[in-house]
C-alpha cells in the first residue's frame, strides 16, 4: 500500500530534524528488529498520551488481531486520531500480552492497569470489554508530537503494521 511507504518517509523526515529524536530516527531505518505501526485513537485517550496521564496504551480484541503479538519494546507506534490526521509517535515501553481471559483475570488487569489506561474517563470502559479474549498493553515512552498531516488510509481497521518488527517473526 502507498500510504504506509509515504507515511514512513514523511515521519522519519520530521523526526530526524529534532535532536532528541535524530538518534533514535537513524536506528529506526537500519534495525530490523524495530517494528512500524499505526495506532488510531479515539479522544479522550489521544489527549491524554500527549498530556502524559494515559502512561498504558491498550488494545482489548475478541478475536487475536494486531497487535497482540506483534509489537514489542522498542517498537514505534505512530498517532492517529480516528477520522483525522496523524499527530505524533511514541516508542513501546514494556509490552504485555493476555490470553483466554477469565473473569478473574479480566478483573486482575482492571484493578492493575485500568488508571494508567485512563479507563476512567470512559464509563463503559470495562462493560465495552467484557467480551474481550486478548488484551495488549504496551507502556507509553518517549513521545514526541507532530505537525498534524492526513494520509490516505481508507480501511477500518485500528492498527496497521508498517514494518513488522524481526523479533516478532518468530511467534
Amino acid at each position: 500500500m502507498k500510504w504506509k511507504g509515504k507515511l514512513i518517509d514523511h515521519i522519519f523526515e520530521e523526526i530526524k530534524k529534532d535532536s532528541e529524536w535524530q538518534k533514535t530516527s537513524e536506528r529506526i531505518l537500519i534495525d530490523p528488529t524495530i517494528g512500524v505501526h499505526l495506532a488510531i485513537f479515539n479522544e479522550p485517550f489521544l489527549a491524554l498520551i500527549y498530556k502524559g496521564e494515559k502512561k498504558i496504551e491498550s488494545r482489548f480484541s475478541i478475536n487475536q488481531v494486531a497487535p497482540f503479538n506483534k509489537v514489542s519494546k522498542g517498537d514505534v507506534i505512530i498517532l492517529k486520531s480516528s477520522g483525522g490526521p496523524v499527530t505524533g509517535i511514541f516508542l513501546a515501553g514494556n509490552v504485555n500480552f493476555f490470553s483466554n481471559l477469565t473473569k478473574s483475570k479480566f478483573k486482575e488487569i482492571e484493578r492493575l492497569y485500568g488508571k494508567k489506561i485512563c479507563a476512567h474517563y470512559d464509563s463503559n470502559f470495562w462493560i465495552n470489554r467484557a467480551l474481550t479474549k486478548f488484551v495488549t498493553l504496551i507502556e507509553v515512552d518517549k513521545i514526541k508530537a507532530l505537525t498534524p498531516f492526513r494520509i490516505e488510509k481508507k480501511d477500518r481497521t485500528a492498527w496497521s503494521i508498517l514494518r513488522q518488527s524481526q523479533n516478532n517473526l518468530l511467534l
